[in-house]
Protein backbone atom coordinates (compact mmCIF):
# COMPACT_ATOMS: atom_id res chain seq x y z
CA UNK A 1 0.00 0.00 0.00
CA UNK A 2 1.32 3.14 -0.92
CA UNK A 3 -0.22 6.86 -1.23
CA UNK A 4 0.81 9.07 -4.22
CA UNK A 5 0.25 12.27 -2.66
CA UNK A 6 1.72 11.58 0.63
CA UNK A 7 2.75 15.18 1.45
CA UNK A 8 -1.03 16.23 1.44
CA UNK A 9 -1.98 13.18 3.87
CA UNK A 10 0.99 14.50 6.37
CA UNK A 11 -0.02 17.94 5.97
CA UNK A 12 -3.91 16.53 7.53
CA UNK A 13 -1.80 14.53 10.40
CA UNK A 14 -0.47 17.90 11.55
CA UNK A 15 -3.96 19.82 10.99
CA UNK A 16 -5.52 17.45 13.34
CA UNK A 17 -2.48 17.32 15.77
CA UNK A 18 -2.79 21.55 15.79
CA UNK A 19 -6.44 21.32 16.06
CA UNK A 20 -6.36 18.91 19.17
CA UNK A 21 -3.71 20.84 20.28
CA UNK A 22 -6.06 23.77 20.59
CA UNK A 23 -8.68 22.11 22.06
CA UNK A 24 -6.99 20.76 24.70
CA UNK A 25 -4.59 24.46 25.57
CA UNK A 26 -6.71 27.25 24.19
CA UNK A 27 -8.31 28.47 27.45
CA UNK A 28 -12.40 28.43 27.74
CA UNK A 29 -14.44 32.22 27.99
CA UNK A 30 -16.07 32.23 31.38
CA UNK A 31 -19.83 31.22 30.67
CA UNK A 32 -21.84 35.17 30.72
CA UNK A 33 -24.67 33.29 32.55
CA UNK A 34 -26.22 33.19 36.01
CA UNK A 35 -26.21 29.46 37.33
CA UNK A 36 -29.39 28.88 39.90
CA UNK A 37 -27.49 27.14 43.26
CA UNK A 38 -29.28 23.77 44.05
CA UNK A 39 -30.04 21.95 47.11
CA UNK A 40 -28.76 18.28 47.97
CA UNK A 41 -26.74 18.17 44.49
CA UNK A 42 -24.74 15.43 45.99
CA UNK A 43 -27.86 13.17 46.73
CA UNK A 44 -29.16 14.05 43.11
CA UNK A 45 -25.95 13.12 41.03
CA UNK A 46 -26.00 9.54 42.73
CA UNK A 47 -29.33 8.56 41.70
CA UNK A 48 -29.30 5.44 39.47
CA UNK A 49 -31.21 7.29 36.94
CA UNK A 50 -28.73 10.53 36.93
CA UNK A 51 -25.49 8.35 36.63
CA UNK A 52 -27.29 6.47 33.74
CA UNK A 53 -27.49 9.46 31.93
CA UNK A 54 -23.76 10.98 32.61
CA UNK A 55 -22.47 7.74 31.52
CA UNK A 56 -24.76 7.82 28.31
CA UNK A 57 -23.31 11.72 27.71
CA UNK A 58 -19.65 10.55 28.55
CA UNK A 59 -19.63 7.54 26.45
CA UNK A 60 -21.41 9.39 23.58
CA UNK A 61 -19.08 12.17 23.76
CA UNK A 62 -16.08 9.33 23.43
CA UNK A 63 -17.79 7.60 20.23
CA UNK A 64 -18.18 10.72 18.74
CA UNK A 65 -14.95 11.92 18.29
CA UNK A 66 -13.85 8.86 17.63
CA UNK A 67 -15.96 8.68 14.74
CA UNK A 68 -14.91 12.25 13.61
CA UNK A 69 -11.55 11.34 13.86
CA UNK A 70 -12.11 8.28 11.76
CA UNK A 71 -13.97 10.42 9.43
CA UNK A 72 -11.37 12.90 8.92
CA UNK A 73 -8.73 10.11 9.01
CA UNK A 74 -10.36 8.43 6.04
CA UNK A 75 -10.73 11.34 4.55
CA UNK A 76 -7.17 12.66 4.53
CA UNK A 77 -6.53 9.03 3.13
CA UNK A 78 -8.41 9.20 0.09
CA UNK A 79 -7.55 12.28 -0.50
CA UNK A 80 -3.75 10.86 -1.08
CA UNK A 81 -4.53 8.29 -3.31
CA UNK A 82 -3.87 5.65 -1.72
CA UNK A 83 -2.58 2.57 -4.18
CA UNK A 84 -1.27 -1.04 -4.13
CA UNK A 85 -3.83 -2.55 -2.23
CA UNK A 86 -4.66 -6.36 -2.31
CA UNK A 87 -7.77 -6.01 -3.74
CA UNK A 88 -7.02 -3.44 -6.35
CA UNK A 89 -4.21 -5.33 -7.61
CA UNK A 90 -6.75 -8.25 -8.10
CA UNK A 91 -9.20 -5.87 -9.79
CA UNK A 92 -6.46 -4.34 -11.61
CA UNK A 93 -5.47 -7.83 -12.87
CA UNK A 94 -8.48 -8.83 -13.56
CA UNK A 95 -9.31 -5.86 -15.49
CA UNK A 96 -5.77 -6.15 -17.48
CA UNK A 97 -4.35 -9.92 -17.75
CA UNK A 98 -0.98 -10.37 -18.30
CA UNK A 99 0.50 -12.54 -20.88
CA UNK A 100 3.96 -13.71 -19.88
CA UNK A 101 6.39 -15.38 -21.89
CA UNK A 102 9.31 -17.46 -20.52
CA UNK A 103 12.42 -17.39 -22.71
CA UNK A 104 15.26 -19.61 -22.15
CA UNK A 105 18.00 -19.27 -24.47
CA UNK A 106 19.84 -21.82 -23.52
CA UNK A 107 20.42 -26.09 -23.02
CA UNK A 108 17.11 -27.13 -21.14
CA UNK A 109 20.06 -29.52 -19.53
CA UNK A 110 21.52 -26.72 -18.07
CA UNK A 111 20.70 -26.10 -13.92
CA UNK A 112 20.30 -22.80 -14.15
CA UNK A 113 17.27 -23.77 -16.96
CA UNK A 114 16.03 -26.48 -14.21
CA UNK A 115 15.92 -23.24 -11.36
CA UNK A 116 14.37 -20.86 -13.72
CA UNK A 117 11.18 -23.45 -14.74
CA UNK A 118 11.04 -24.77 -11.56
CA UNK A 119 10.60 -20.59 -10.50
CA UNK A 120 7.57 -20.62 -12.80
CA UNK A 121 6.25 -24.38 -11.92
CA UNK A 122 5.78 -22.07 -8.08
CA UNK A 123 4.48 -18.97 -9.82
CA UNK A 124 2.14 -21.21 -11.88
CA UNK A 125 0.20 -22.10 -8.60
CA UNK A 126 -1.11 -18.51 -7.63
CA UNK A 127 -2.19 -17.23 -11.00
CA UNK A 128 -5.85 -16.22 -11.67
CA UNK A 129 -6.12 -14.42 -15.01
CA UNK A 130 -2.78 -14.81 -16.30
CA UNK A 131 -1.73 -16.88 -19.56
CA UNK A 132 1.56 -18.68 -19.42
CA UNK A 133 3.96 -19.77 -22.68
CA UNK A 134 7.48 -20.98 -23.10
CA UNK A 135 9.89 -20.90 -25.70
CA UNK A 136 13.47 -22.36 -26.62
CA UNK A 137 15.59 -20.98 -28.93
CA UNK A 138 13.85 -23.02 -31.96
CA UNK A 139 10.55 -24.24 -30.51
CA UNK A 140 7.18 -23.12 -29.29
CA UNK A 141 7.61 -24.96 -26.06
CA UNK A 142 4.15 -24.41 -24.51
CA UNK A 143 1.90 -21.85 -26.31
CA UNK A 144 0.04 -19.05 -24.55
CA UNK A 145 -2.15 -20.80 -22.14
CA UNK A 146 -4.32 -20.45 -18.84
CA UNK A 147 -4.79 -24.29 -18.38
CA UNK A 148 -2.30 -24.14 -15.36
CA UNK A 149 -2.28 -27.92 -14.45
CA UNK A 150 -0.80 -28.42 -18.46
CA UNK A 151 1.13 -25.48 -18.12
CA UNK A 152 3.30 -26.40 -14.72
CA UNK A 153 3.17 -30.10 -15.86
CA UNK A 154 4.84 -29.14 -18.80
CA UNK A 155 7.37 -26.76 -16.52
CA UNK A 156 8.34 -29.30 -14.00
CA UNK A 157 8.86 -32.39 -17.04
CA UNK A 158 11.54 -30.16 -18.32
CA UNK A 159 12.97 -29.04 -14.99
CA UNK A 160 13.86 -32.34 -14.24
CA UNK A 161 15.92 -33.21 -17.50
CA UNK A 162 18.97 -31.53 -16.12
CA UNK A 163 19.04 -33.62 -12.93
CA UNK A 164 18.76 -36.84 -15.42
CA UNK A 165 21.77 -34.97 -17.31
CA UNK A 166 23.76 -34.31 -14.50
CA UNK A 167 23.01 -38.09 -13.22
CA UNK A 168 23.74 -39.43 -16.51
CA UNK A 169 27.15 -37.50 -16.83
CA UNK A 170 28.28 -38.97 -13.42
CA UNK A 171 27.81 -42.28 -14.67
CA UNK A 172 25.18 -43.22 -12.09
CA UNK A 173 22.97 -46.16 -12.78
CA UNK A 174 19.50 -44.92 -14.49
CA UNK A 175 16.85 -46.42 -16.11
CA UNK A 176 16.53 -47.09 -19.65
CA UNK A 177 12.54 -45.06 -19.12
CA UNK A 178 14.83 -42.02 -17.91
CA UNK A 179 17.10 -41.94 -20.43
CA UNK A 180 13.63 -42.33 -23.02
CA UNK A 181 12.15 -39.48 -21.25
CA UNK A 182 15.60 -37.58 -21.34
CA UNK A 183 16.22 -37.79 -25.28
CA UNK A 184 12.69 -36.96 -25.96
CA UNK A 185 12.73 -34.61 -23.61
CA UNK A 186 15.73 -32.53 -25.31
CA UNK A 187 14.03 -33.37 -28.59
CA UNK A 188 11.02 -31.75 -28.06
CA UNK A 189 12.39 -28.10 -25.99
CA UNK A 190 14.46 -27.73 -28.70
CA UNK A 191 16.35 -28.71 -32.45
CA UNK A 192 19.63 -28.63 -33.35
CA UNK A 193 20.00 -26.46 -36.82
CA UNK A 194 22.61 -25.20 -38.65
CA UNK A 195 22.21 -22.88 -41.91
CA UNK A 196 25.23 -22.23 -44.12
CA UNK A 197 24.03 -18.66 -44.63
CA UNK A 198 22.26 -18.02 -41.41
CA UNK A 199 23.51 -17.85 -37.94
CA UNK A 200 21.10 -17.80 -34.84
CA UNK A 201 21.59 -14.17 -32.67
CA UNK A 202 19.87 -13.88 -29.24
CA UNK A 203 17.42 -11.12 -31.12
CA UNK A 204 16.47 -14.13 -33.05
CA UNK A 205 15.38 -15.65 -29.87
CA UNK A 206 13.37 -12.74 -28.91
CA UNK A 207 11.86 -12.66 -32.05
CA UNK A 208 10.86 -16.16 -31.73
CA UNK A 209 9.52 -15.56 -28.20
CA UNK A 210 7.55 -12.21 -28.90
CA UNK A 211 5.91 -14.49 -32.16
CA UNK A 212 4.39 -16.44 -29.02
CA UNK A 213 1.97 -13.27 -28.14
CA UNK A 214 -1.26 -13.73 -29.89
CA UNK A 215 -1.06 -10.84 -33.11
CA UNK A 216 1.79 -9.49 -31.74
CA UNK A 217 2.29 -7.13 -34.40
CA UNK A 218 0.00 -5.03 -32.63
CA UNK A 219 -1.07 -3.59 -29.20
CA UNK A 220 -2.98 -6.06 -27.10
CA UNK A 221 -5.73 -5.12 -24.37
CA UNK A 222 -3.85 -7.77 -22.62
CA UNK A 223 -0.05 -6.94 -20.56
CA UNK A 224 2.57 -8.71 -22.14
CA UNK A 225 6.07 -9.74 -20.39
CA UNK A 226 9.05 -11.57 -21.96
CA UNK A 227 11.44 -12.84 -19.48
CA UNK A 228 14.45 -14.19 -20.76
CA UNK A 229 17.52 -16.21 -19.41
CA UNK A 230 20.41 -17.56 -20.94
CA UNK A 231 23.05 -16.48 -23.61
CA UNK A 232 23.69 -13.14 -24.80
CA UNK A 233 26.01 -14.08 -27.70
CA UNK A 234 25.02 -17.07 -29.79
CA UNK A 235 27.30 -15.87 -32.40
CA UNK A 236 30.69 -15.97 -31.48
CA UNK A 237 33.10 -13.23 -32.28
CA UNK A 238 34.53 -14.52 -35.56
CA UNK A 239 30.88 -15.54 -36.72
CA UNK A 240 30.68 -14.08 -40.11
CA UNK A 241 26.86 -15.54 -40.85
CA UNK A 242 24.33 -12.90 -40.84
CA UNK A 243 21.42 -13.10 -38.42
CA UNK A 244 17.59 -12.25 -39.28
CA UNK A 245 16.90 -9.72 -36.50
CA UNK A 246 18.94 -6.90 -35.35
CA UNK A 247 18.95 -4.93 -31.83
CA UNK A 248 17.24 -1.62 -33.34
CA UNK A 249 14.25 -4.33 -34.79
CA UNK A 250 13.73 -5.63 -31.52
CA UNK A 251 13.18 -2.55 -29.92
CA UNK A 252 10.88 -1.40 -32.55
CA UNK A 253 8.59 -4.83 -32.90
CA UNK A 254 8.27 -4.19 -29.15
CA UNK A 255 7.58 -1.29 -28.90
CA UNK A 256 4.67 -1.09 -31.12
CA UNK A 257 3.20 -4.53 -29.63
CA UNK A 258 3.44 -3.18 -26.11
CA UNK A 259 5.76 -6.11 -24.81
CA UNK A 260 7.88 -5.79 -21.77
CA UNK A 261 10.99 -7.34 -22.50
CA UNK A 262 13.19 -8.44 -18.96
CA UNK A 263 16.64 -9.92 -19.59
CA UNK A 264 18.73 -12.46 -17.18
CA UNK A 265 22.10 -12.63 -18.78
CA UNK A 266 24.60 -15.80 -17.78
CA UNK A 267 27.66 -13.87 -16.75
CA UNK A 268 29.87 -17.44 -16.81
CA UNK A 269 29.62 -17.96 -20.19
CA UNK A 270 32.03 -16.28 -22.64
CA UNK A 271 30.91 -13.82 -25.23
CA UNK A 272 31.34 -10.76 -27.16
CA UNK A 273 31.13 -8.36 -25.04
CA UNK A 274 28.87 -5.91 -26.73
CA UNK A 275 26.37 -8.70 -26.09
CA UNK A 276 25.17 -8.02 -22.55
CA UNK A 277 24.57 -4.25 -23.76
CA UNK A 278 22.30 -5.01 -26.15
CA UNK A 279 20.10 -6.78 -24.31
CA UNK A 280 20.12 -4.13 -21.53
CA UNK A 281 19.48 -1.28 -24.26
CA UNK A 282 16.50 -3.70 -25.21
CA UNK A 283 14.94 -4.06 -21.59
CA UNK A 284 15.54 -0.31 -20.90
CA UNK A 285 13.83 0.70 -24.17
CA UNK A 286 10.73 -1.17 -23.18
CA UNK A 287 10.48 -0.30 -19.81
CA UNK A 288 12.12 -4.29 -18.74
CA UNK A 289 14.93 -4.45 -16.07
CA UNK A 290 18.36 -6.14 -17.33
CA UNK A 291 20.20 -8.21 -14.45
CA UNK A 292 23.58 -10.31 -14.61
CA UNK A 293 23.60 -13.60 -13.55
CA UNK A 294 26.27 -16.23 -12.45
CA UNK A 295 25.49 -20.06 -11.56
CA UNK A 296 28.84 -20.55 -10.41
CA UNK A 297 28.54 -22.64 -6.54
CA UNK A 298 25.13 -23.55 -7.18
CA UNK A 299 23.48 -27.34 -6.99
CA UNK A 300 21.54 -28.44 -9.36
CA UNK A 301 18.72 -29.50 -6.95
CA UNK A 302 14.42 -29.73 -7.39
CA UNK A 303 14.25 -25.86 -6.21
CA UNK A 304 15.90 -22.54 -7.67
CA UNK A 305 19.14 -20.71 -6.76
CA UNK A 306 18.15 -17.98 -3.64
CA UNK A 307 19.86 -15.59 -6.09
CA UNK A 308 17.79 -16.07 -9.72
CA UNK A 309 14.94 -16.32 -7.33
CA UNK A 310 15.86 -12.69 -6.40
CA UNK A 311 16.30 -11.61 -9.72
CA UNK A 312 12.71 -13.24 -11.25
CA UNK A 313 11.28 -11.83 -8.23
CA UNK A 314 12.67 -8.20 -8.91
CA UNK A 315 10.82 -8.64 -12.32
CA UNK A 316 7.70 -9.71 -10.74
CA UNK A 317 7.79 -6.40 -8.59
CA UNK A 318 8.00 -4.35 -11.99
CA UNK A 319 4.93 -5.98 -14.02
CA UNK A 320 4.14 -4.31 -17.51
CA UNK A 321 1.68 -1.18 -17.91
CA UNK A 322 -1.20 -1.02 -19.55
CA UNK A 323 -1.64 1.99 -22.39
CA UNK A 324 -5.45 3.18 -22.66
CA UNK A 325 -6.65 4.86 -25.98
CA UNK A 326 -5.68 7.95 -24.92
CA UNK A 327 -1.83 7.52 -24.52
CA UNK A 328 -2.04 7.60 -20.44
CA UNK A 329 0.34 4.47 -18.99
CA UNK A 330 -1.60 2.72 -15.99
CA UNK A 331 0.50 0.47 -14.03
CA UNK A 332 -0.43 -1.28 -10.68
CA UNK A 333 1.33 1.51 -8.53
CA UNK A 334 -0.87 4.23 -10.40
CA UNK A 335 -4.06 2.93 -10.45
CA UNK A 336 -6.15 4.71 -7.85
CA UNK A 337 -8.64 2.46 -5.98
CA UNK A 338 -10.02 4.37 -2.96
CA UNK A 339 -12.59 2.00 -2.71
CA UNK A 340 -12.26 0.81 1.24
CA UNK A 341 -11.38 4.23 2.69
CA UNK A 342 -14.11 5.50 0.54
CA UNK A 343 -16.62 3.05 2.24
CA UNK A 344 -15.43 3.38 5.79
CA UNK A 345 -16.47 6.99 5.16
CA UNK A 346 -19.71 6.66 4.03
CA UNK A 347 -20.37 3.98 7.16
CA UNK A 348 -18.85 5.99 9.65
CA UNK A 349 -20.99 8.96 8.30
CA UNK A 350 -23.93 7.04 8.54
CA UNK A 351 -23.22 6.06 12.05
CA UNK A 352 -22.58 9.40 12.96
CA UNK A 353 -26.18 11.01 11.19
CA UNK A 354 -27.78 8.32 12.87
CA UNK A 355 -26.27 8.53 16.32
CA UNK A 356 -27.09 12.54 16.62
CA UNK A 357 -29.95 11.82 15.57
CA UNK A 358 -30.85 9.64 18.30
CA UNK A 359 -29.29 11.57 20.90
CA UNK A 360 -31.47 14.96 19.96
CA UNK A 361 -34.70 12.80 21.01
Amino acid sequence: MDLRWWPLGLAGVLIVLVVIAVALWLPLPPAARMLRPLAHVKRLTELPSYRRVAALQFWSSIVTIVLLVVLFGATIFTSSRPVGFASATRNFDALHPEDVMVCVGEPVTDATTAGFLNYYTEQIKSYRTQRIGLTSPTLRVVPLTRDYVYAGQKFADYAKLAGLKRDLDAKKQISDADVTTLNNGIDAFSRSIDYTDYAQSTEDVLALCMAGFPSFEDKSTRRRALIYLGYTDFRGSGEQRPSLFSTQQIKDMATKAGIQINGIARTDVVGAEHANDSLASIAATTGGTFSVYNPAGTAAGDGTDPTLAGLLDKINASPPSVVLPSGTMLTQRTWDYPNLPLTVSIIVAAILCLSLAVLRR
